[in-house]
């Protein structure tokens, strides 16, 4: 049953691009990407067409945003880092100013050292940054090793940042790019990312080619997917 677009607000982006296409994302924004010469009929007959698939992917971020609340940085909050939950102390750096502006991981507590209350979300991001550039290629050079050895393919290039939306990306270059927030998620998550950018090394799109090459060398590649959705609600 088609169901009525006319309540359904969305971002309509127009290119020279040959089909419409509809992304939902995290927080619940819809973006239509349609050609230049497209009508609003036919854009409106698309949305139709995958209203329910919208309302679908709309609830499950509404949901993984009640299971996933908007963090406050402050003394008790509980943090990931590898998939592990912290406690976080946040301190004034003016009791210690040997530690001003840093964080460190102390046992089952993230300490952020700050000179003002607003700093403690930018210092653990900038830090989540660090240690994902430092840990990364610790848990990627394994993986990227045997996907050479079997397919004789590798990346020309694996650079690490801060992504609003998305887990990796794999450019026609052969440049694959992840998302530090991964730092927060289990060693195998993240070993499912950089496998699933090293596969369109050899499909770049995500035909049953790809899915089939991707379940070859990490069978498990479902329940890794949930796992990671579950605390990144992101995509590739």
């Amino acid at each position: 049953m088609k169901r009525n677009t006319a309540a359904l607000s969305y971002s309509l982006i127009k290119s020279s691009r040959k089909s419409i296409s509809i992304i939902v994302h995290p927080d619940g924004n819809v973006v239509v990407r349609a050609p230049k010469r497209a009508t609003v009929g036919q854009i409106r007959e698309v949305l139709d067409n995958r209203m329910d698939w919208i309302i679908k992917h709309k609830m499950k971020f509404e949901e993984q945003r009640r299971l996933n609340p908007k963090r406050e940085y402050i003394n008790g909050e509980k943090h990931l880092f590898l998939g592990k939950e912290y406690i976080l102390r946040v301190n004034n750096s003016l009791a210690n100013s040997a530690a001003k502006n840093s964080v460190s991981k102390n046992g089952d507590f993230i300490d952020i050292w700050r000179a003002d209350d607003l700093m403690a979300e930018e210092l653990m991001q900038q830090w989540y940054l660090s240690m994902a550039k430092e840990i990364f290629p610790q848990i990627v050079t394994p993986v990227i090793n045997n996907f050479r050895s079997i397919y004789n393919v590798a990346p020309n290039k694996i650079s690490v940042k801060k992504m609003k939306s998305r887990w990796g990306s794999c450019s026609s270059k052969g440049s694959i790019s992840l998302n530090s927030k991964l730092i927060q998620t289990p060693v195998r998550c993240i070993e499912y990312v950089m496998v699933h950018e090293l596969c369109h090394l050899i499909h770049f799109n995500h035909s049953k080619n790809f899915y089939s090459l991707l379940a070859e060398v990490i069978p498990d590649w479902k329940e890794r997917k949930k796992e990671l959705r579950s605390i990144l609600p992101y995509g590739c």
